[in-house]
């Protein structure tokens, strides 16, 4: 018997959605793991070989912090995909998975063999994947602030508006260094903006967008919270 592909973990309050995440997910050659709060999914994620997680959003890990962001924060776990898989369709909730760090984001419910393939092209992956979002806001995910530069300068991510990244990492720069990557994005003619809700090691490109105006840090209240 072969050993399964990858360990996924999935979070949601729901014991019945659960259940069926997991049967959907079954024939996938995966080991599945539950969890029913932030928690014990941050508990877990920290304890196993978890390649995935697809978590419902807005659920707390016990230190005040939304499971996905407690993830990308966590430099053991900067290898481990988010996937948000939820109820909450508005462009406010995707924005807040995104900023949060989530690769992916689809709202329940969702085929069978379209879940299937994202948490596949997830797993698979060892870079944070483009997938197709709810929102006008074209996204899409580097590892550094260098790499999306070096991209845009080579004459990809065409249409890019603005570069957002973790505060914490811009914060220990230097000016000199700060300086250097302002001189770079100006003449590219995109904005450069520090963000509290992503991870050191994560850089957002955005394109032009309405919703770009209105992106907020402010998450909206979640059902789940105490």
């Amino acid at each position: 018997m072969s050993e399964p592909n990858y360990t996924i973990l999935l979070a949601d309050p729901d014991p019945r959605a659960r259940a069926l995440l997991a049967q959907h997910l079954a024939s996938a050659g995966t080991v599945v793991l539950q969890a029913e709060d932030g928690a014990s999914a941050f508990k877990i994620v920290n304890e196993r070989d978890v390649r995935l997680v697809v978590t419902e959003l807005y659920l707390k890990t016990g230190e005040d912090d939304d499971l996905i962001h407690a993830i990308r924060r966590t430099k053991a776990l900067r290898k481990t995909r988010a996937l948000a898989h939820t109820i909450y369709g508005t462009s406010v909730d995707r924005d807040w998975a995104m900023r949060a760090g989530a690769d992916g984001y689809l709202i329940k419910p969702t085929r069978p063999e379209r879940l299937r393939y994202v948490v596949s092209r997830l797993a698979s992956n060892g870079v944070p994947s483009n997938l197709p979002a709810t929102s006008d806001t074209p996204v899409s995910r580097r590892d550094s602030l260098s790499n999306a530069l070096a991209d845009l300068e080579q004459g990809d991510l065409k249409g890019t508006s603005s570069i957002v990244f973790g505060r914490t990492w811009w914060q220990q720069l230097t000016p000199p260094q700060q300086s250097i990557y302002r001189k770079r994005a100006k003449r590219l003619g995109v904005s450069l903006r520090s963000d509290s809700m992503l991870g050191d090691h994560f850089v957002e490109v955005r394109g032009p967008s309405r919703a770009d105006q209105g992106l907020s840090t402010e998450r909206p209240e979640s059902p789940y919270r105490r």
